[in-house]
């Protein structure tokens, strides 16, 4: 049975904490190790719980051909190799002792995604406490079954898989015991149209697991109403400005608009509160039966004189019926709370 929640670094992930908000950096850092540690550090100034970084050289990923089948053929990436795309966007294995020494620093948890037994003994190297398994791995079961047998946590990414899919993925690895599934659109940037995010919470539901979003959409919609439906972890593509010709910058957040975004998921988990049916509002505030007229001992109350107005010092509305046509024994002055006392000997 999966774990319902999952301690990082001492974050807890559950479905009572705030989500888990993971920057993506991805191939945005453009080749430049300085540009990678700033969006580290923005990122955690900003308040991201984590960094991922993607542990993969081209060879890993497919063959350095140009075949129709090797070439992109949609999309940013249109008319591009696979081989040429996954060369730009690898991260140089050499910065990995300088990248994880700046997550010490700043006090952000860094992990990888995984792509390969090798990328995974390295990462192993450095005491990761989590793992990530991108869409188009999720099949990959060989290589899943590597990644849980670390003991670790993992998360799965979903874009490419279908329920069945789900399925026997969890066929596969009856040992895991600390596991979220994020839905994921695998669009570059996907509309928010395309989200279906009750997606996400059938996965819940279905497969009895914990579950995200990772959000390949510009703004923060979609993350805010998968904290709304009860996400856990939320995964967002970040780099320096989205028009700086990094390769996956047009569907990233910007480092302008980090906090913004982070506040916005705060926010929406804390909107959320607990099952509370106290009013904060203080009875004053209620209508309630009012003399709106001068009346003298012995005049009869009538729906002229007596009016359910705001605001609460006197008699609750639902007894106006009882009231109508009984004597007061006082005199009343216009605007006083009607009271049992007014009638009553």
């Amino acid at each position: 049975m999966l774990n319902k929640s999952i301690n990082v670094n001492g974050r807890e992930i559950n479905e009572q904490a705030s989500p888990y908000i993971i920057a993506e950096i991805s191939g945005n850092h453009k080749g430049d190790k300085e540009r990678m540690f700033h969006l580290m550090r923005e990122a955690a100034k900003a308040g991201f719980d984590a960094v991922k970084i993607q542990v993969f050289n081209a060879d890993d990923m497919t063959l350095d051909k140009h075949d129709d089948e090797f070439v992109i053929s949609s999309g940013l990436w249109q008319g591009r190799s696979l081989y040429d795309v996954y060369q730009e966007a690898a991260t140089p294995e050499s910065w990995f002792d300088e990248l994880f020494a700046v997550a010490r620093e700043e006090n952000i948890t860094l992990f990888p995604s995984i792509f390969s037994e090798r990328g995974l003994a390295l990462m192993e190297q450095y005491h990761c406490p989590i793992y990530k398994i991108a869409s188009f791995e999720a099949m990959d079961i060989p290589l899943i079954e590597k990644v849980v047998a670390t003991g670790k946590p993992v998360i799965i990414s979903t874009g490419i898989i279908d329920d069945n899919q789900i399925d026997d993925l969890f066929t596969h690895i009856p040992n895991a015991k600390e596991l979220i599934l994020l839905h994921c659109i695998s669009n570059y940037p996907a509309p928010v149209e395309s989200f279906n995010l009750s997606t996400m919470t059938d996965i819940k539901h279905r497969f009895n697991c914990l579950t995200g979003l990772s959000d390949h959409s510009v703004g923060n919609t979609a993350a805010v109403v998968a904290t709304a439906l009860g996400a856990v972890a939320i995964e967002k593509h970040i780099t320096v400005d989205q028009n700086d010709g990094a390769i996956d910058s047009e569907f990233s957040l910007p480092i302008a608009e980090f906090k913004r975004f982070i506040q916005d998921i705060r926010n929406s988990h804390d909107s959320l509160g607990q099952v509370d049916y106290s009013s904060t509002s203080p009875r004053k505030n209620y209508r309630s039966l009012y003399v709106v007229t001068n009346m003298k001992k012995g005049d009869t109350i009538t729906y002229d004189n007596v009016k359910s107005i705001r605001p609460g010092h006197g008699l609750a509305p639902k007894h106006l019926d009882e009231v109508i046509g009984q004597p007061v024994n006082q005199a009343i002055q216009r605007g006083t709370p009607l009271d049992w006392s007014h009638i009553k000997s």
